[in-house]
């Protein structure tokens, strides 16, 4: 499905892909795992997150960041500025505190790794 309309905000087309799929909210909002008052929230958000996109995307079968490619860039930035703003510790606590840190960054790439791996598989 692809959009015919150029879009900036995030929320509406959203809303125009929901619309072309058919899906009821109540069927889409069970699926992706949000509530229907967080939808109607998501709809209204020009700067929707590109995580929400993402999982609504699975559900729809529609790959948001064709239509806003800034965003992955813009996550990558937002990743890299806060794995700078970690340093060396001085303490054994903050280390471990940092290794945590590190240690969830990792298992959220390797989730959205996985899901994009599955995402691919299907459009084969």
């Amino acid at each position: 499905m692809k959009s015919k309309k150029k879009y900036s905000h995030r929320g509406e087309l959203l809303l125009q892909i929901v619309a072309e799929s058919g899906l009821s909210i109540t069927q889409l909002v069970k699926k992706v795992g949000f509530s229907r008052s967080s939808y109607y929230n998501h709809i209204t958000d020009a700067e929707l997150p590109l995580d929400i996109l993402l999982k609504y995307g699975k559900v729809l079968h529609h790959d948001f960041l064709e239509d806003f490619p800034d965003l992955l860039g813009n996550k990558v930035a937002e990743t890299a500025n806060s794995y700078t703003s970690l340093s060396h510790a001085s303490t054994r606590e903050e280390a471990e505190r940092q290794r945590d840190i590190w240690k969830e960054k990792y298992y959220e790439l390797l989730e959205k790794y996985h899901l994009l791996k599955e995402q691919m598989e299907k459009e084969e």
